[in-house]
């Protein structure tokens, strides 16, 4: 093309969260002299977006309400968006921005569409599996964070195979760097002893409430053990109240929402990932870039990333007990935490980094638009091998 190729994110909106600090990480890192990226949102921008405003990038908004404005105001929107935006390519990501966006770009005549699927289907609910299919064939690419992923968007889904398209996350590693010491990091938090963290939503996918529920045996193994939850969301409150019954509010430190993330993972010991379902959380690769050891349940994207006992630990999901022993275990063999968190470093420079998530999108934009991807820039197939 003899300009630059116009892509649009489209989100519901961007509150802290991996898909969103996805969607900024494309914003912002995409080749500027090829690519000219923005972001929209259906409804406000949230916190994310108004982190790429602030930075200079372009971040539409709506206003308009899911959950209260009808499906034909909502299309009606975001089909105006695309009017007065005229991008080459929209890229829409989760539910709600997957089925509006595609169905407002109709008719169009966008060089380009794609959806992208950050989660596994731990629920399948048949309507939204109708949609997914009817639109999948409208949609060039369909693009899932993790094995397990795709294989629930193929079988759930019957999106044609030469439209499924294999792209892991990645995560910045120049940005989890500080110079500060463990124990530094952890006088600013103002915390002692062993650290264990979690990062991400306090909603029931995160499976919290069963870390929780792990902290009373840890106690009795682990002196001074002090848990750090990062995160927002509708469960701070009852597992607060969860924490008191178990009697271990003094040993829990709700942080709230956190972006100085290089000082959080500096501050832990071992960073756990009790998840019931997921894709490739981003929270997951930055322990891991972080030089962490992590405990993980076996859960889509993790069971691709970790080797048990070589970058980490894999654990049954939903089980209070094969945490505890995990944590225990390296808890007791610090030259095993420390070789499992520099295995853990190598495997995301290698395979889940920035650059490599990014080289990947941009060769997946290219051919979509029939362009022939510079040398050096890997093809992105259709499926997985």
């Amino acid at each position: 093309m003899d300009r630059r190729i116009k892509v649009l994110h489209l989100l519901a909106t961007m509150p802290v969260g991996g898909a969103e600090d996805l969607v900024a990480a494309v914003v912002k890192g995409l080749d500027p002299e090829r690519f000219e990226v923005a972001a929209a949102c259906i409804g406000e921008p949230g916190p994310v977006g108004e982190e790429l405003r602030a930075a200079g990038h372009a971040v539409a908004s709506l206003g308009l309400d899911l959950k209260h404005n009808p499906a034909w105001k909502l299309v009606a929107g975001v089909r105006r968006l695309l009017r007065d935006a005229r991008p080459d390519i929209l890229h829409t990501h989760l539910y709600h921005p997957n089925l509006y966006g595609r169905l407002a770009a109709l008719g169009l005549g966008l060089k380009g569409v794609v959806a992208s699927v950050h989660n596994s289907y731990i629920r399948v609910k048949r309507h939204r599996s109708f949609y997914n299919y009817l639109l999948g064939w409208v949609t060039d690419r369909v693009v899932a964070v993790s094995p397990q992923v795709l294989e629930d968007v193929r079988r759930y889904d019957h999106i044609p195979v030469s439209r499924l398209c294999l792209l892991p996350n990645g995560v910045n590693l120049g940005a989890l760097n500080t110079p500060l010491t463990r124990e530094e990091a952890k006088a600013q938090l103002g915390v002692t002893g062993f650290c264990l963290g979690v990062v991400g939503r306090l909603d029931e996918q995160k499976g919290h409430v069963h870390l929780l529920e792990a902290l009373p045996w840890l106690q009795k193994e682990i002196p001074g053990i002090i848990l750090l939850l990062a995160g927002e969301g509708r469960l701070r409150g009852a597992l607060e109240s969860r924490s008191r019954e178990l009697g271990i509010a003094g040993m829990v430190r709700f942080l709230g929402i956190r972006r100085d993330m290089a000082l959080i993972y500096r501050s832990l010991d071992l960073f756990v990932q009790p998840s019931l379902w997921e894709g490739l959380p981003l929270a997951l690769l930055q322990a891991m870039g972080a030089r962490l050891p992590v405990v993980a349940t076996r859960v889509s994207g993790a069971l691709e990333v970790i080797e048990d006992g070589v970058n980490g630990r894999l654990v049954a999901p939903g089980s209070a007990e094969e945490l505890a022993k995990a944590v225990v275990e390296l808890y007791r063999d610090p030259e095993a935490r420390a070789r499992m968190g520099e295995k853990a470093r190598e495997t995301v420079a290698a395979q889940y980094s920035q650059e490599v998530m990014l080289s990947r999108l941009e060769a997946l934009y290219l051919e979509i638009l029939g362009a022939k991807a510079p040398g050096g820039v890997a093809r992105v197939s259709g499926h997985p091998d």
